[in-house]
């Protein structure tokens, strides 16, 4: 993914994560605010207390970037964070992933402003 479509500093973050939850579900919380700029950006929270194992963290990441990329062209001009909530038993599989997507989907429908 082109660093243009990551979130790279402490500020980038800390301002989206000012904002109010735009999704929460069983796995993820997505914040999102507007970025002034005509494509997405996304930054990935996945810390060792909810994922002790680093595989299951990678693959979160891996899992929710995969997705993004999918589906960033319907986003438009948004910064999104996404925190992990919980590790699933068996690790992050196809469901975890039509999740996000779900999450994403929602998100890309609701007009901007």
């Amino acid at each position: 993914m082109p660093r243009s479509a990551r979130l790279l500093r402490r500020e980038q973050f800390t301002e989206a994560l000012a904002t109010r939850a735009a999704a929460r579900r069983r796995y993820f919380t997505l914040f999102a605010r507007p970025n002034g700029l005509p494509l997405a950006r996304i930054g990935i929270i996945a810390s060792k207390r909810v994922a002790p194992r680093a595989v299951d963290r990678n693959r979160a990441k891996r899992l929710v970037r995969e997705t993004f990329r999918k589906l960033r062209h319907r986003l438009g001009g948004m910064d999104l964070v996404v925190e992990l909530r919980r590790c699933p038993a068996q690790g992050f599989n196809e469901a975890a992933g039509a999740e996000f997507a779900r999450m994403l989907e929602e998100l890309g429908a609701r007009p901007s402003g």
